[in-house]
């Protein structure tokens, strides 16, 4: 058999492709995780492309044939941070039947991913003194939350029709609260720390905050119905 006919074996060929499609999602993944620690770290404006390669261990013409340019990755590091949040959430295995346990699990995973990813706490950190540009542009940001707001309102109507919780629920607001309860500690720690003379970076502060978020969102979904 000859050089060229070797060569246009199907599988020769298919091996020769899968490990530079693998090489290829190596890198990509490579670019992006360095891009989400320089990005959390420095925000957009004082991020470096330079910074970036290095940690990467590629080269800037491969960064930008993956994401264009430094917009393009910003926002695809954006994305795929949101795009993590919303998978492991639809991970939960949620009971619509008891409704209470639902949300309670939800403010527990959303507390909890905040705390083991502070580079996500620190990417929203630094679009939200953009005012929210990028995200603003995305619609992987918003459609990705469809799954996650549908579930809320379908454990609210749940929790509704079994007399468990009040009337005037909206869902929003729901989500906001857990947001806020698993966040504003975190965005804050080190000032109110110094302000409340409490360290809340310690292990047994951050339980008890927890204990706090969970049984403020069940008196507030419960308020009256019981």
């Amino acid at each position: 058999m000859t050089e060229a006919a070797v060569l246009d074996t199907p599988d020769l060929v298919e091996s020769l492709r899968v490990p530079r499609k693998r090489d290829a999602e190596r890198t990509r993944k490579a670019i992006l995780a360095a891009a989400l620690k320089e990005f959390s770290q420095a925000g957009f404006a004082g991020a470096r492309i330079e910074r970036i390669v290095k940690a990467a261990k590629c080269n800037i013409r491969m960064l930008y044939h993956y994401f264009g340019d430094k917009k393009g990755l910003y926002l695809a590091v954006l994305e795929a941070a949101y795009v993590d949040l919303r998978a492991r959430e639809a991970e939960l295995k949620i009971d619509f039947d008891k409704p209470l346990d639902g949300l309670l699990a939800l403010q527990r995973f959303t507390f909890n991913y905040f705390e083991k990813n502070p580079k996500f706490e620190g990417l929203l950190r630094n679009e939200n003194l953009m005012h929210g540009k990028f995200a603003a542009q995305s619609r992987v940001v918003t459609e990705t939350a469809f799954p996650l707001r549908r579930t809320i309102e379908r454990l609210i109507d749940s929790g509704q029709k079994q007399g468990l919780f009040r009337p005037d629920l909206d869902p929003v607001q729901i989500y906001v609260t857990i947001a806020a309860m698993s966040r504003f500690h975190l965005a804050n720690g080190y000032s109110l720390s110094a302000t409340l003379d409490t360290d809340m970076s310690t292990a047994e502060w951050r339980k008890a905050r927890l204990a706090h978020a969970l049984a403020v969102l069940e008196g507030y979904l419960t308020a009256g119905q019981r």
